[in-house]
Formats: structure tokens, C-alpha cells, sequence
């Protein structure tokens, strides 16, 4: 399993980079939407990926919220090879923390 927590990201660069990292993404990703559809789509069909923090992004980051929820269900709807779930709150607690 893949744990995407994004609870505690305030910034869309720090939402690519966190990403990129944890999915492994290749060095030349190029941090933006069409680049993470590039990359996911490589991602091993076997994968399961339990993306948490969804409530506290959109709250923090509503366009990217948006954009990354598309790509969710577009990837859902049109290719759905790998397991994916959803989740509002983080439970795992593993989001990303700043320190002061």
C-alpha cells in the first residue's frame, strides 16, 4: 500500500513534490497536473493507493483539491486499474508537517 496523506500541505508546490516522492515519480516530473496524469498512469496496475487529509486539502488548496479528484475519477471511470480509496480525515496521521 501507498499512503498519500495530504492533510498539512498549504501549497501546490509542496503538493507535487510530496506526490511525486511518494509515488516515486521519475525525476523529470514536471509538477504539474498533466505531468502527475503522465506519471500515474505508469504507476504498477497492481498498486493500491489509500489517499487521506481530502477534507483539509480542500480547505487549504481547493484548486488543487479540484484538479486532483478529477484525475481520481477520470482515472476511476477510464482506466480503474488499481485500487484506490479515498479518505476525508487522515487517520494514519502521517500528513505533512512544517516545522517552526
Amino acid at each position: 500500500m501507498i499512503l498519500l496523506d495530504l492533510s498539512g500541505i498549504i501549497d501546490v508546490e509542496t503538493f507535487h513534490e510530496y506526490v511525486s516522492k511518494r509515488l516515486n515519480f521519475l525525476g523529470h516530473y514536471g509538477g504539474n497536473f498533466d505531468a502527475f496524469w503522465d506519471c500515474f498512469l505508469d504507476l504498477d496496475e497492481d498498486s493500491y493507493i489509500r489517499v487521506e487529509g481530502l477534507a483539509e486539502l480542500k480547505k487549504n488548496l481547493p484548486d488543487t483539491y479540484a484538479k486532483f479528484m478529477q484525475c481520481m475519477e477520470e482515472y476511476r471511470q477510464d482506466i480503474g486499474r488499481m485500487r484506490i480509496d479515498l479518505v476525508e480525515d487522515s487517520p494514519s496521521g502521517e500528513g505533512v508537517v512544517f516545522e517552526e
